[in-house]
């Protein structure tokens, strides 16, 4: 296990987890963050530091209002490759979120399983298995732990969650992460902001704008199991 390895994959996780509760469009203020790092072994106190100033960063940059509450560093030699992983919780304000970042489990619910089946061109077609909860998904090039992600050769995509997705109450949603606000995302040509989502049609187009350069994903919507 490799601490700058640890370093990088937590800057990610946490701007993840940042994001997500953004696009849920839950109120931040007041929240506090509670972050458990679990490795194989200890960290070093440089490690331990830098991961403080990190979370405490991100929370305050992307979620105004929030803070860092605690931060425990628990060591699990059993832990399976890559040595570790990530758990966030916030309380405050309304019910507690969870972000669903690897060990924090989201809270799931009766329903069926949404098949968001996304396709570039002929030779790219991707399909997404996406259960029924509350939370909200990354899906892209690089999303992020415990997210949906599409194949990294896939340079015509931005890297990171920009796009969300959720299956809750027996829709599809699409949402906009607050990364990267240089690409502009479209849903059948309806402009995606964080905190509000659009419902997805049973298909339709993903337009990434960039500048100038315009990627068009067309997607399908299906469903396993009974949906109403």
């Amino acid at each position: 296990m490799s601490e700058r390895a640890v370093r990088h994959a937590f800057r990610e996780a946490v701007e993840t987890y940042c994001n997500l509760l953004t696009a849920s469009g839950r109120d931040s203020r007041g929240l506090r963050v509670r972050v458990t790092v679990t490795t194989v072994r200890t960290l070093s106190p440089e490690t331990v530091r830098w991961i403080h100033l990190a979370a405490q960063d991100h929370v305050r940059n992307l979620l105004p209002g929030a803070e860092v509450q605690s931060i425990e560093f628990p060591v699990r030699p059993s832990l399976e490759s890559p040595g570790h992983r990530f758990g966030f919780r916030s309380t405050g304000p309304g019910p507690c979120a969870a972000s669903g970042v690897d060990d924090v489990t989201e809270e799931h619910e009766a329903g069926a399983v949404a098949v968001l089946t996304l396709r570039y061109d002929r030779s790219f077609v991707w399909p997404c298995r996406i259960g029924a909860a509350a939370g909200w998904l990354a899906v892209g090039r690089q999303p992020g732990p415990g997210q949906l992600p599409l194949p990294s050769w896939a340079a015509w995509l931005p890297r990171g969650p920009l796009l969300l997705v959720r299956n809750h109450r027996g829709r599809l949603d699409f949402g906009r992460s607050g990364q990267r606000p240089r690409y502009r995302i479209r849903v059948d040509g309806v402009d995606l902001h964080p905190g509000g989502p659009v419902g997805a049609a049973s298909a339709g187009e993903i337009h990434y704008h960039d500048q100038d350069q315009v990627t068009v994903l067309r997607y399908r919507v299906d469903w396993e199991g009974n949906h109403a």
